[in-house]
């Protein structure tokens, strides 16, 4: 490909995808990169792997996707077959696991420059919800393997600008681009001041979201209801069903068609996190709504530093006087949700960030070649956490469509050597 088209496939191993949407934050910033880099020029293609979820149509995929079988996601010489040698000036991962476990073999065979995607600090993580000290090591050791591996790497905040220097990579080989949202997508609302209805979005098989959910049942509520403020509480995503149930004022939607459905009549975004690392999908969703958001310091991760449509405040006990302040008050949650509203149009659109993902590709493809074929030291690659805790509570589909060796392309544009198919 030449500088002008950079050719980029992003892996996406997930199940909380549904009919070209992603249903939690990492998928969510791995489909509006492609999707937007796309549309800023790129060519693209998305690899998922299939967990058996509904994954649609054509039509509701914005660029080529080939849905493959797990034995084949992490297979690197089946997955070149698939896609053809040819097929990519950059493959981009997300998780430092699948990186350092394939990403190098695989980048080496489509003679392609090797992008770790690092949205997390997936040691601060694992530390933020209490896990042994050795597991934390071991995902930091892990992230530290997958930076020394990639050719170039996207972080989402200055607190992974900051590891991958201290990991060595170089600025020039290090792109900065946050999180977004999209305001064509998402339409600005506004607080619904009559409907006393408050919300929370997230995937609850994910333990920052349910540690989030159990605040608001436990410490959030009871005084709300107390005070004898007449509230509701939606909460929205897929969970286990020993935390999704409805009762007690709180409203658990599951999965809905889009993040508009989902906040419609509300009044106040909810994002009381205290575990967590990088920039949170469901806040930029909620400024780009126009929704005014009470959050913790976590929540606002990789926002301006004004943090502009956000009230942050980490004591959850202050919260209820806050809501029941906020609610009194009309005219500055308006305030509040245009303030977010305008951050999201000037400064964290994804239309912006993916025309600045290609401006970045096309300088790396003049500038650098790909990184030589090393002997990668992948002893600590073990199983992404997402998929381990998904796997302990039963929210993995098995392949429905896909058998091993046999892809299924939703979306497919571009030329695909006989036996990928």
């Amino acid at each position: 490909m030449s500088a002008a088209v950079p050719n980029l496939v992003f892996l996406l191993d997930t199940p909380n995808v549904w009919r070209g949407r992603a249903l939690a934050g990492t998928p969510a910033r791995v489909l509006a990169l492609a999707e937007h880099s796309h549309q800023a020029g790129a060519a693209v293609t998305v690899v998922l792997c299939d967990r058996g979820a509904e994954y649609g149509t054509e039509k509701e995929w914005p660029c080529d996707v080939a849905l493959v079988h797990p034995s084949d996601f992490y297979a690197p010489a089946t997955l070149a077959r698939i896609l053809g040698t040819d097929a990519a000036d950059f493959l981009v991962l997300c998780e430092a696991e699948a990186l350092v476990a394939m990403g190098r073999e695989l980048a080496g065979l489509l003679d392609a420059h090797l992008v770790y995607d690092m949205h997390d600090d997936d040691a601060a993580v694992a530390a933020s919800v209490g896990e042994p000290r050795e597991a934390v090591q071991t995902h930091a050791t892990t992230q530290r393997a997958a930076l020394r591996t990639a050719d170039n790497v996207i972080v989402s905040t200055r607190n992974e600008q900051a590891m991958a220097a201290t990991a060595g990579i170089p600025a020039p080989r290090t792109a900065l681009l946050p999180n977004g949202a999209d305001p064509h997508q998402r339409r600005c609302r506004g607080p619904e001041v009559d409907a006393a209805t408050l919300v929370f979005v997230g995937n609850l098989y994910y333990q920052p979201n349910a540690r989030a959910v159990d605040a608001i049942a436990t410490t959030i509520l009871p005084t709300l209801r107390a005070g004898d403020l007449d509230v509701r509480m939606r909460i929205v995503g897929r969970g286990p069903a020993s935390l999704a149930r409805s009762g007690q004022g709180i409203e658990f939607t599951g999965r809905v068609d889009t993040i508009n459905q989902a906040l419609n009549g509300t009044t106040i975004a909810l994002a009381p996190l205290t575990a967590g690392s990088g920039a949170k999908m469901k806040v930029l969703d909620y400024l780009a709504a126009g929704l005014p958001v009470l959050g913790t310091r976590e929540a606002v991760t990789g926002l301006p530093t004004e943090h502009p449509g956000v009230i942050v405040e980490d004591n959850l006990y202050r919260w209820p006087a806050r809501i029941a302040a906020l609610l009194r008050d009309p005219a500055a949650l308006d305030q509040i949700g245009r303030a977010g509203r305008r951050c999201i149009e000037q400064e964290l659109s994804w239309q912006r960030i993916g025309a600045g993902l290609v401006w970045h590709c096309r300088w790396w493809l003049a500038t650098f070649r790909p990184g030589a074929k090393p002997a990668v030291d992948n002893h600590c690659a073990g199983v992404p956490r997402w998929l381990t805790e998904h796997a302990d509570q039963d929210a993995l589909g098995a392949p429905e469509t896909t058998e091993p060796g046999q892809p299924r392309w939703l979306r497919q544009s571009t030329a695909v050597v006989p036996d990928g198919r």
